[in-house]
């Protein structure tokens, strides 16, 4: 996906999930394998990169800093002739509206969320604006989002660390969904489901293939999910089972 001439990517989760982490390794990932002029707002910068392929243009936000806010940031990379953007954090309706609007202008963003799914990102990112304005800024939402990574860290049975990964790849029946005037939690999730040929990965599914494989216990997959999913995720776990000892 970050192969993408332009659009909006999301990475997403609670603080402390991994998202600088993720957001760094495409970073690194395109850094090795694409020509790219690459600019990115940071607080603090974490993680520092050299120049491979791509060339690399890294500031700090924060007053005395490079930028003083996020949007701003946005904004003035318009000037500096840039592929790709990276958005430290998006936290206000003014720097959503600088993301979108150089997603619009033909760069490819990629920002972060506190948010921890997928339907809530969609969620978050439409109530950052009025009523009034909401159904045209769902249009654009629906056209220029290609990809949303939500996750979340556990530790495993083993002490370290396991990631649980959703991820929506948006296509025409998600954009759809988007569009909508009452956008329905189930319905993305659903879509999230359906589109795992498509590179998409449901939460419930993730849930289970780490307790089949022995990386989490049954008790923390139950405790990720909601009392109503509690009868799909144990479905997914036996159907994983049974595929398992037929391959």
């Amino acid at each position: 996906m970050t192969r993408q001439p332009q659009g909006l990517i999301l990475v997403t989760g609670k603080t402390n999930s991994g998202k600088t982490t993720t957001l760094n390794a495409l970073i690194n990932d395109i850094n090795e394998n694409e020509n790219k002029k690459i600019l990115t707002l940071e607080s603090p910068i974490e993680y520092k990169h050299t120049s491979k392929k791509s060339m690399i243009v890294q500031k700090e936000v924060g007053p005395g800093r490079d930028c003083l806010c996020y949007s701003d940031g946005v904004k003035n990379s318009l000037r500096e002739d840039c592929d790709i953007i990276i958005v430290g954090e998006i936290r206000d309706r003014e720097t959503m509206d600088a993301a979108i609007e150089t997603a619009e202008s033909g760069h490819l963003v990629i920002g972060t969320l506190h948010t921890k799914s997928c339907a809530e990102t969609i969620d978050r990112m439409i109530n950052f604006y009025d009523i009034s304005d909401q159904q045209s800024v769902k249009y654009l939402i629906s056209s220029l989002l290609k990809l949303v990574i939500s996750q979340r860290l556990l530790k495993g049975r083993n002490g370290r660390l396991v990631l649980v990964p959703e991820v929506m790849v948006v296509d025409n029946i998600i954009a759809g969904i988007i569009r909508k005037e009452k956008i329905s939690v189930s319905e993305i999730e659903d879509a999230i489901q359906s589109n795992i040929d498509k590179g998409s990965i449901g939460l419930i599914n993730s849930i289970a293939e780490l307790f089949v494989d022995d990386k989490i216990t049954l008790d923390q997959a139950k405790a990720q999910i909601e009392e109503k999913n509690i009868e799909t995720l144990n479905r997914t776990i036996m159907q994983l089972k049974i595929k398992k000892q037929t391959t």
